[in-house]
């Protein structure tokens, strides 16, 4: 009867340990999201300089946040969008990466006047193809300054222009 109990017993531990093991596998990679932070608010100007759409913006001015942008997240407002400012010395016809972005994009470069160079149109989350190695997409047509990226399919619903639209953002915080 001991015999009996201690083998119950052992076969219950071994079973619950097993159970434990396959729920909770070691390696297993949890899924990040990251919220949106409103750091300013960035205008879009029409060819009179006049306001005709504003959206809160999470401004990327380091190596790191430019360099993380908006991955890891699974949505955005419409009326939010990222801010890449780039350095002086870092004015060139800037690449975009879409590996780890989860939602399609319109990734709009602007030049140091801040004047719409061009629109990477609805750039795909993970996009990657021989033409967009890593995921990149479209290069700016020019040497751009900031760039500005809102969800995909928003530049043409807003009409924002390639050479006409300009930014005007401020921070807030």
């Amino acid at each position: 009867m001991k015999k009996l109990v201690f083998a119950i017993g052992l076969l219950t531990v071994m079973v619950s340990c097993d159970q434990k093991g396959s729920s909770d596998p070691v390696g297993e990679i949890t899924e990040v999201e990251i919220e949106f932070t409103k750091n300013g608010e960035l205008e879009f100007l029409n060819e009179k300089g006049e306001p005709f759409q504003k959206i809160n913006i999470e401004i990327a001015d380091t190596p790191n946040k430019r360099a993380r942008g908006l991955m890891d997240r699974s949505q955005m407002e419409e009326k939010n969008g990222m801010l890449f400012i780039f350095e002086d010395e870092e004015i060139r016809p800037h690449t975009f990466y879409m590996k780890n972005t989860r939602i399609p994009l319109d990734i709009m470069y602007f030049d140091k006047d801040s004047v719409l160079i061009n629109i990477a149109r609805n750039a795909q989350p993970g996009a990657e193809s021989a033409m967009s190695p890593g995921g990149t997409v479209a290069a700016a047509a020019g040497d751009s300054k900031f760039v500005v990226e809102i969800n995909g399919g928003l530049a043409e619903d807003w009409s924002i222009k390639e050479g006409v639209t300009k930014i005007r953002w401020n921070r807030t915080n």
